[in-house]
């Protein structure tokens, strides 16, 4: 009896993992070193990013790191340091990104994918009471990628776009 339980919600569910497929499918030729321009309410600047899959393949991390030199929107200038990691919900069926900042917000965020847009809205956010938060990325090509965050503020009743980054795959060269 127990075993046709098991078969049944594993069917029913969509099955368990397996090891020939692949829910980062979309995310996998983000592997590699990117760099950005950024341009926002807090200015312009530069950034730097890393994607490397962990632990068999499961995960998704990257780290960034974003620099604003002092201009009129942010006189004291800014640099942004982050870490997040993308992973697969089997109970959801979905991706879910997680981002660590160096203000100490931590956002988690599931996420879904259409055509050539992920699209991660917070569900839960650490240290930071009442912000609401949309991550969209639109991949152009294997070499570039657009994304555009939304926040809104307590006092905020809409999402209202904080900032767009333009990233560009970093060349490696082989000797």
């Amino acid at each position: 009896m127990r075993f046709w339980l098991l078969v049944f919600l594993v069917t029913a569910s969509g099955g368990l993992w397996a090891e020939d497929a692949d829910p980062f499918g979309p995310l996998r030729h983000l592997e590699g070193r990117w760099e950005g321009s950024i341009d926002g309410r807090l200015g312009t600047g530069k950034g730097i990013r890393e994607y490397e899959f962990i632990i068999d393949g499961k995960f998704l991390i990257y780290h960034h790191a974003s620099v604003r030199l002092p201009q009129e929107k942010s006189p004291e200038g800014d640099h942004h340091k982050e870490l997040a990691i993308f992973s697969f919900d089997t109970d959801r069926g979905k991706i879910v990104l997680r981002e660590f900042m160096n203000e100490g917000i931590v956002l988690r965020s599931p996420c879904d994918f259409e055509n050539s847009r992920l699209q991660c809205v917070a569900e839960d956010v650490e240290s930071g009471a009442g912000i609401r938060a949309r991550l969209s990325i639109e991949f152009e090509s294997p070499h570039l990628f657009h994304e555009t965050y939304e926040l809104a503020f307590p006092k905020d009743e809409e999402l209202q776009q904080y900032f767009t980054n333009r990233w560009t795959r970093v060349p490696v060269i082989h000797q």
